[in-house]
Parts: C-alpha cells; sequence; structure tokens
C-alpha cells in the first residue's frame, strides 16, 4: 500500500482490482483501517470493481492529528485523494459505523462523486458530543488506548462475533496500537458531527443497514436515518456494529448485488 499527500496531509492507500472497474471506496470504521476491508477483497474485486481504500487521517498509517480535526477535514481528505489518483467519479461509497456517516457526510459535500450510497449502523453525531464520547477521548489522550479496549469492544465487537479468535485477537491488537491523540479526536469529531440536517439533501441512491445485534446504533435509531433520506432503501440484518468486519458473507450478498442494480 503507498502514501500520496492529499489536502496537505500524508495518507495511506490501496487500490485493488480490474483498472477500468467499476470505481467503489471503502469507508472503515473508528479504531479501524483500511485493512478491516481485506477479508471482502477477493470478493469485491471479483464483482468487477476498483476499489479505493485508506487509512483515514489519523488511522493506520497515515499521518497522525495534531490539533482540531472536523468532519469537513475528514470529507475534504477524501476528495483530495479521489482527485490526486485520478480515481473514477461518481463513485459508489460504502462505510460501516463511523466510516457509515462519513461516507454521507461525504455525499452532501461532494454530490458530484458519489453514484450510490452503502451505510451500515452509520455513526451521525452527537450534537453538542455525549458524556460516553468525552470521557473516552479524554481517557485515552491520558491513559492510552489498552484501557479502553475491552469495554469499547464488548459493544462493537461482541462475544457472539468472535467465532475465530485469531481474527478477534489481531482486529482487538490492531485497535490498541490507535494513536491515542488522533483516536480522541475521532471520537471528538464525532461528538461536533450533526448529519441529520444533511439527510434530506442526499440526492444518490442509498442502502442503510442495521444489525438486530446493534446496541450502539440500534436498527430503531438506524431506520429513522434511511427514513429521512430521500429513496433510501433499509435493510435489516442479523448482524451487528461492525457488519463486514465480522459478518463479510452477509455483507457480500447484500452489497454486491445493491451495487449491481
Amino acid at each position: 500500500m503507498p502514501w500520496i499527500e492529499a489536502n496537505g496531509v500524508t495518507l495511506h492507500y490501496s487500490l485493488d482490482g480490474p483498472e477500468g472497474g467499476k470505481p467503489l471506496v471503502l469507508v472503515h470504521e473508528l479504531g479501524g483501517t483500511s485493512f478491516s476491508w481485506q477479508p471482502l477483497m477477493a470478493r469485491v474485486t471479483a464483482a468487477g470493481h476498483r476499489v479505493l481504500r485508506w487509512d483515514w487521517r489519523g488511522s493506520g498509517l497515515s499521518e497522525k492529528i495534531r490539533g482540531p480535526f472536523s468532519i469537513d477535514d475528514m470529507c475534504a481528505d477524501l476528495a483530495a485523494l479521489m482527485d490526486a489518483l485520478k480515481f473514477g467519479q461518481p463513485a459508489d461509497v460504502v462505510g460501516t459505523a463511523l466510516g457509515g456517516g462519513i461516507a454521507i457526510a461525504f455525499a452532501a459535500r461532494y454530490p458530484a462523486k458519489v453514484r450510490r450510497l452503502v451505510v451500515s449502523s452509520p455513526a451521525t453525531g452527537s450534537p453538542g458530543g455525549n458524556e460516553r464520547i468525552l470521557q473516552r477521548a479524554a481517557g485515552v489522550k491520558k491513559d492510552g488506548m489498552r484501557p479502553y479496549a475491552d469495554p469499547s469492544l464488548a459493544l462493537s465487537y461482541p462475544e457472539k462475533y468472535r467465532t475465530n479468535p485469531a481474527a478477534f485477537a489481531e482486529y482487538r491488537n490492531r485497535w490498541i496500537c490507535n494513536d491515542p491523540d488522533s483516536f480522541a479526536a475521532h471520537n471528538l469529531m464525532l461528538g461536533d458531527m450533526n448529519e441529520a440536517v444533511n439527510f434530506g439533501k442526499l440526492t444518490c441512491a442509498t442502502l442503510v443497514l442495521s444489525g438486530v445485534d446493534d446496541g450502539l446504533r440500534t436498527p430503531a435509531a438506524v431506520k429513522e436515518i434511511a427514513n429521512a433520506i430521500p429513496g433510501a432503501q433499509y435493510k435489516e440484518l442479523n448482524s451487528g456494529h461492525f457488519l463486514p468486519v465480522y459478518s463479510p458473507d452477509m455483507w457480500a450478498e447484500t452489497v454486491l448485488p445493491y451495487l449491481a442494480g
């Protein structure tokens, strides 16, 4: 995976699939990296997609965050990355959890760059922040990631979905290795987001997915988002908050046919 400078920062990214394939952008989750999509890559590229993944600013091997960071910055990073790579546009944009919220925000700010939108368990903001987000941001800055790994993953990656112990251990280790200041900045970004004001502005075809076992973004809350997006389809699946991470087959069987439609 190479690096490129876009929007004034160095971003780590990958391009997979056939050149000239259908352009697809995958947006990872809070605490994850572009590697979160790796179990799906063979199926996605076999479906004819040219796939762009990147580590958010502050995540994985991308440049870390020092100072204020907003959802506008995140969206501008992706727009600049697509332009710098001359990536096909409009592209399909797919995100999960906070990555789903980022995908919605991106489609609202850069509608000409998005053909179809798929989001699962989208985290679209907590205007004014909420106590849990603010406490976690302050806590990781003070004590690092490790004390927060197990309490956080108990909600987002519950025991029921740890059927592959090695895969979960690897995921947990990557989570712990997040840069604490950058992870805090991502949390504060979420606390400041209010993408509900943009739901009605979305013009692209949209599929919104929820997981019956998602205690962070409940199906009822996710369905409200779908109902607020003009023409959006909604599906409830037997999974949790990180649908593509621990239910990759279900993700592929649901998302790939939609993108092909």
